[in-house]
C-alpha cells in the first residue's frame, strides 16, 4: 500500500512537531509493506484550513533523519533530494553517501498542508497513492469549531477532491497542557493508530471520504481503549481575538496625507473554553455539558473517536425550489422588478407517514380528526415551504431531524431527538443515581431497584468486567440477592435473564455465544442475543416478592403506562393502565434449589412480555386493563396509580435536569412512551424500564378502546396546544393526569 504523510505542524521539531517522528519511525518497523512518502509544510501551518496560498509560487526542500534515533535531529535542508526515494519518483536526485539509505526522507513545501497533499499527489510520483494520512497533528481535532480551522483536517479533504484519494485525519490530544510525553507513551498512540488505520483501511465504507481520528495521550492508553465511532459536537464560539489596541507608529505604514500613524491591532487569544452549542445559542455549554456520543465528549473520556466525513459542505435539504424575491418600494429603479408573491400560505397539513396497516393507524387519524379540523391528513411528508405548520406522526427514521430542531414554529413531529437518558437502560440507571445523590427524598429512592452497569464484549471476558465493577462483585460474591441481567439497548425482553451467583452469570454469557444451544422453548426463539453487538448490560436486583393475584392463577405481571411529553416539558400519565402477566404460574426462585438460569421453559413464570407468548395459546389472557383486576382493592389500586404519578414526576424531572444532554425536550415536539411498573406484595411501585415508540399493538382487539381514548387525550391536550398556544389543554385529570410541569429555563 502506497501512503502519502502530511500534517500541519511541520518537520520534526521539539515544540511544534513531537510527534510525526515516532509515528513514522513505528511505520517504517511495524509496517514495511507500507511504502510511504512524507511532504509537510516547512514550518507549523495550523489554523489554515482547506487554504492554499493564492498568487504564490511555492518551493521544496529536503531533510533526512535517522529511522533509529529518538530525537528530532536530521540531515539538511538540501535543495534535491540526497539519493533515489523510489523509481518513480519525479524528482531530480543526487546520491549522498553520507545518508544512510534506509534514512527518512522529508519533503519540506513552503505552503499549506492542503498545498502539500496537492502537490504530492500530482508531481511527486507517477504511481497513484492509496491512502493519506494526514497528522499526528499535536492536540485534538474535534467539535466543529476546531475541525473546521483543522489544517490536518483541511490537507485529508484536500486529498479527497484533488486526488480522488481516501484520507485519514490524526490527532493525539494532550491533556493539562502535558504536551512532551514519554517516549513509550507515543509508541503506543503509534501502534494504536495504525491500528485503527489498518482496520478502517480494510473496511472502508463507502459513503465516508475522511476519517479523523482522535487518540487520547494519557497513561491508562493501551490496546483496551475503547473505540467510538463519534458525531461532530457541532459548537459555536466567541471571539478568537482580543481589542482593539493602538500600536506605536510603524515606520513605513502610511495612510491618506502619508504620514505615520498609530495602528489599530487585534491581538491572537482566543478562549477556547467559551464554546457554544448550536442546538442551544441561548447558553454557554459548561465542560460537563458536552453532549455525550459527540466527538468531544469521547475525547474527554480518554476513549478513541473516530469521526467519518464527507468532504463537502452540507446543503440544506429544507431549502429548495425557486426563490421568490418581495419587491422594494423604495428601490425600483431598473426594469428588473421582482413581483411580489401575494399568494399566503394557508395549508395547515398532518403527515401520518407511518402504514395504513399499523395498529394505530385509524387512532390517531380519527384524534386527528376530531381535534384539528383544520389540518388535511396526508400520507407523506409536504414541502415545509408551501404550508404555514405541519405536524408530522411517524418512525424515528421518517422524522425530518434538521427541521425539528430549527423550524420549531412550523414543524411539529411526535418525538424528541435525544432521549437516550431514559430509553437506554443504563443511561437510565446513571441518570436516577445522579438524580438520587442530590435528592434522596425522592420516591425514585424506593422505587428503583438495586442497578449496576456491565460493559462486555465477549462471554469469556466477564471476570475483567466485574474487575470494572467491584461493587457488583462483591454483591454477586455475597450470594444474598436473586438478580437479572438484561441487555441496555434491546427490547420485547431479548436476552433476560435471572441468575445469583457469578457462574450462573458466566453461563448465562456463555449460553448466548453457544450456537448449538437446544434448551430453547418454544415461545422463546428469538430471545438469544449475540453479546459483542449489545456490549452495555444492566444488572438489576430480581423483584422476589411480586403481587400475584389469585384470580389470574398467581402469575407474575407488571403494568404498562402510557407517558406522554409535550414541549420542553409537560408530563402527562394516561390512567387507563395495562395488566400484561407471565403465562404461566410464577415459580419462586428463593425455594429452588437446582435453578439452572440458561432454562428458558423455567423462564417462563418471570417474564411477563408479552411479545414472547406469540406461540403460547394463554396468550388472550395475558393482558387485561388495570382497572378490572378484581383482586386489588380500590384503595390499593389508588395507592399503586398515586406512586406512579410520583415515580414518574421525578425520573423526567431527573432526565431533564441531571442528563440534559441525554434528554433534550423540544419546544415543537412531543413524545409517548410505554413505560413499565413492577408491584411487590406491600402494594410499593418499582419502575422497570422505559420504552419510544412502544409495541400499541400487544393491547390486543379486546382492549383498542383504550388506545382510541389515548390518542384522543394527546390530540387534545397535548398536540393541539402545541400547535396552536391560545388553544387550552382541556385535560381529564381522571384519566389524562398531568404531572410535571417544568421550564427548562429554569434549571435546579
Amino acid at each position: 500500500m502506497r501512503i502519502l504523510i502530511t500534517n500541519d505542524d511541520g518537520p520534526l521539531n521539539d515544540e511544534c512537531s513531537p510527534y510525526i517522528r515516532p509515528f513514522i519511525q513505528h511505520i517504517k518497523r511495524a509496517h514495511p509493506h507500507w511504502k510511504i512518502t512524507v511532504c509537510v509544510p516547512h514550518i507549523q501551518r495550523s489554523w489554515n484550513g482547506k487554504a492554499h496560498l493564492a498568487g504564490k509560487d511555492l518551493c521544496a526542500t529536503f531533510i533526512y533523519s535517522d529511522i533509529d534515533k529518538n530525537d528530532n535531529s536530521f540531515w539538511g535542508p538540501f535543495n534535491k533530494p540526497q539519493k533515489l526515494q523510489s523509481i518513480d519518483s519525479k524528482l531530480p536526485y543526487i546520491i549522498n553517501p553520507e545518508i544512510p539509505s534506509d534514512a527518512i526522507e522529508w519533503i519540506l513545501i513552503d505552503g499549506t498542508p492542503a498545498s502539500c497533499a496537492n502537490i504530492a499527489l500530482h508531481l511527486l510520483k507517477d504511481t497513484k497513492f492509496d491512502l493519506v494520512i494526514s497528522g499526528p497533528n499535536v492536540g485534538r481535532n474535534s467539535s466543529a469549531a476546531y475541525i473546521t480551522s483543522s489544517a490536518t483536517v483541511g490537507a485529508a479533504m484536500e486529498s479527497v477532491i484533488t486526488g480522488d484519494t481516501k484520507a485519514i485525519a490524526v490527532s493525539w490530544a494532550y491533556y493539562e497542557n502535558r504536551k512532551i510525553v514519554p517516549s513509550k507513551l507515543m509508541k503506543m498512540a503509534s501502534m494504536r493508530t495504525t491500528q485503527i488505520i489498518s482496520h478502517l483501511w480494510e473496511n472502508w465504507d463507502n459513503q465516508t471520504d475522511i476519517y479523523s481520528i482522535n487518540i487520547p495521550l494519557v497513561d491508562e492508553l493501551s490496546n483496551l481503549t475503547k473505540i467510538f465511532y463519534a458525531p461532530i459536537w457541532e459548537n459555536r464560539w466567541s471571539a478568537i481575538f482580543n481589542g482593539p489596541h493602538i500600536r506605536e507608529p510603524i515606520k513605513g505604514n502610511l495612510i491618506e496625507d502619508g504620514k505615520d500613524t498609530d495602528q489599530i491591532s487585534f491581538n491572537w487569544s482566543p478562549d477556547f473554553k467559551n464554546h457554544k452549542n448550536s442546538s442551544h445559542y441561548d447558553g454557554l455549554l459548561k465542560d460537563e455539558l458536552i453532549a455525550p456520543g459527540t466527538d468531544m465528549d469521547i475525547i474527554e473520556k480518554r476513549f478513541i473517536s473516530v469521526t467519518p466525513l464527507r468532504a463537502t459542505f452540507r446543503s440544506m435539504e429544507h431549502l429548495n425550489g425557486e426563490l421568490i424575491l418581495k419587491s422594494n418600494n423604495n428601490n425600483n429603479n431598473n426594469n428588473n422588478t421582482v413581483v411580489e408573491d401575494d399568494n399566503e400560505l394557508n395549508e395547515f397539513v398532518a403527515a401520518l407517514t407511518i402504514s395504513k396497516d399499523e395498529y394505530i393507524y385509524e387512532p390517531i387519524k380519527n384524534a386527528f380528526k376530531k381535534y384539528l379540523p383544520q389540518y388535511s391528513i396526508q400520507s407523506r411528508l409536504a414541502d415545509l415551504s408551501s404550508v404555514k405548520k405541519l405536524i408530522q406522526y411517524g418512525d424515528y427514521e421518517q422524522l425530518d431531524v434538521d427541521n425539528l430542531m430549527l423550524e420549531n414554529t412550523k414543524y411539529f413531529a411526535n418525538s424528541f431527538i435525544y432521549r437516550k437518558a431514559l430509553i437506554r437502560k443504563h443511561y437510565l440507571a446513571h441518570t436516577i443515581h445522579s438524580y438520587i445523590v442530590k435528592n434522596p427524598q425522592s420516591i425514585l429512592n424506593k422505587a428503583v431497584l438495586e442497578s449496576h452497569t456491565l460493559d462486555l464484549d465477549y462471554a469469556e471476558f466477564l471476570d475483567d468486567s466485574l474487575d470494572e465493577n467491584w461493587e457488583l462483585r462483591q454483591e454477586l460474591e455475597s450470594e444474598r440477592k436473586w438478580w437479572i441481567v438484561k441487555p441496555s439497548m434491546s427490547d420485547k425482553g431479548q436476552g433476560i435473564r435471572v441468575f445469583r451467583t457469578i457462574d450462573d452469570l458466566q453461563r448465562i454469557f456463555d449460553s448466548f455465544d453457544d450456537e448449538d444451544d437446544d434448551n430453547e422453548a418454544e415461545f422463546m426463539d428469538d430471545n438469544k442475543i449475540i453479546i459483542s453487538q449489545l456490549r452495555h448490560f444492566i444488572v438489576q436486583e430480581y423483584l422476589t416478592n411480586p403481587l400475584l393475584l389469585p384470580s389470574m392463577d398467581n402469575k407474575k405481571f407488571h403494568i404498562r403506562c402510557y407517558i406522554t411529553c409535550k414541549g420542553d416539558l409537560e408530563v402527562f400519565v394516561y390512567n387507563r393502565m395495562l395488566a400484561l402477566f407471565a403465562p404461566i404460574k410464577y415459580n419462586d426462585v428463593t425455594k429452588k434449589t437446582d435453578f439452572d438460569p440458561t432454562d428458558l421453559k423455567t423462564l417462563q413464570s418471570h417474564l411477563t412480555n408479552t411479545c414472547l407468548q406469540s406461540k403460547n395459546e394463554t396468550k388472550e389472557l395475558s393482558v387485561m386493563e388495570f382497572d378490572n383486576l378484581i383482586d386489588i382493592s380500590n384503595d390499593n389500586k389508588s395507592k399503586i396509580i398515586k406512586q406512579i404519578h410520583e415515580i414518574t414526576h421525578d425520573v423526567f424531572l431527573a432526565a431533564v435536569t441531571v442528563n440534559r444532554m441525554n434528554f433534550q425536550p423540544l419546544p415543537n415536539a412531543f413524545e409517548t412512551y410505554g413505560v413499565d411498573f413492577l408491584v411487590d406484595s406491600n402494594y410499593e411501585v418499582k419502575l422497570l424500564e422505559i420504552n419510544a415508540y412502544p409495541d400499541f399493538k400487544q393491547t390486543g382487539d379486546e382492549l383498542k378502546s383504550l388506545i382510541d381514548e389515548l390518542f384522543l387525550n394527546v390530540t387534545k391536550s397535548v398536540i393541539r396546544p402545541l400547535l396552536d398556544s391560545t388553544q387550552s389543554e382541556d385535560c381529564d385529570s381522571e384519566t389524562f393526569t398531568k404531572v410535571l410541569d417544568h421550564k427548562s429555563n429554569e434549571w435546579n
